[in-house]
């Protein structure tokens, strides 16, 4: 009787699919559990969209980048560029606390308050936001996506890659790019552009700093110019930065250190100091 019972039903069920296909001409091609239907009035049902809650935000983040390319290098390189500074000082109070615990001091709990205590670099912090916002954000989307597409071509072959590539190393980088952090910081800590070039040309020729952005960013490039989309680049150097921007602030604090110790260790027969810092 039960099993009539569903053969039965199972007819009826394909005899009322082959007369909607049949009226409408249309065959249904999607399928969905009822509760994902909705009935109108005349009794017709409409398929309730099923997308999830990745895709939507998936599509807004990528629609935010295509409509507002300036906006988004700017908030994504800023906030990039500040939380990279921050895990360079705690890396280096770190750093501090192994060096302290290697001597020899009587007093262990007073060395581990001066470390815990150590002051967070709130100006220097500031001056890495503002050139993560307005520099690797908003310039480099000027210099990458509008400037350099005229320049050499939108191709992605080999010949154009690599002229991007090269140009972006030996002249973007040495004459803008790490450039103007130096001027940033100058504005910030409120010493001369002529100091800041000093000290720029000093980490460049002492702590290796070109040789370490080129060693990292020129296979980095051939990917951004050869295989990431126009509109998520920005999004890209901003994710690789991140730990060259490490990288920058604890070559740029080890350049300051040095300065520091030899204004402390360099005084003249009269008493007067020598002056590093502007």
């Amino acid at each position: 009787m039960t099993r009539r019972l569903l053969v039965s039903t199972a007819i009826a069920l394909s005899g009322c699919t082959n007369s909607v296909v049949s009226f409408s001409g249309v065959k249904p091609t999607v399928k969905s559990a009822p509760w994902l239907n909705i009935r109108g009035s005349d009794g017709s049902l409409t398929v309730r969209p099923t997308t999830s809650l990745k895709s939507t935000v998936l599509g807004a983040v990528d629609t935010f980048y295509k409509t507002m390319p300036l906006a988004s290098a700017f908030m994504t390189c800023g906030v990039k560029a500040s939380l990279a500074d921050i895990v360079a000082q705690k890396r280096a109070a770190k750093e501090v606390a192994q060096t302290a615990q290697t001597d020899d001091y009587e007093n262990d709990t007073l060395i581990l308050g001066e470390i815990d205590s150590a002051p967070f670099e709130k100006r220097r912090n500031l001056a890495f936001f503002l050139y993560g916002g307005l520099y690797q954000g908003m310039a480099q989307e000027i210099i990458f996506n509008e400037a350099f597409p005229i320049i050499f071509g939108q191709g992605t072959d080999l010949q154009t890659v690599f002229s991007k590539v090269l140009f972006d190393s030996l002249v973007i980088t040495p004459l803008l790019c790490l450039p103007v952090a130096y001027f940033v910081k100058s504005v910030i800590f409120q010493y001369s552009f002529k100091e800041a070039i000093n000290r720029y040309t000093d980490d460049v020729l002492k702590n290796g700093l070109l040789v370490k952005y080129w060693s990292l960013w020129s296979p980095v490039q051939c990917l951004t110019f050869g295989v990431v989309p126009q509109h998520l680049r920005i999004a890209w150097i901003a994710f690789v930065s991140f730990f060259w921007l490490i990288i920058f602030s604890s070559i740029s604090a080890k350049g300051q250190k040095e300065r520091e110790l030899l204004d402390d260790s360099c005084s003249l027969e009269d008493g007067v100091s020598c002056r590093i810092d502007g």
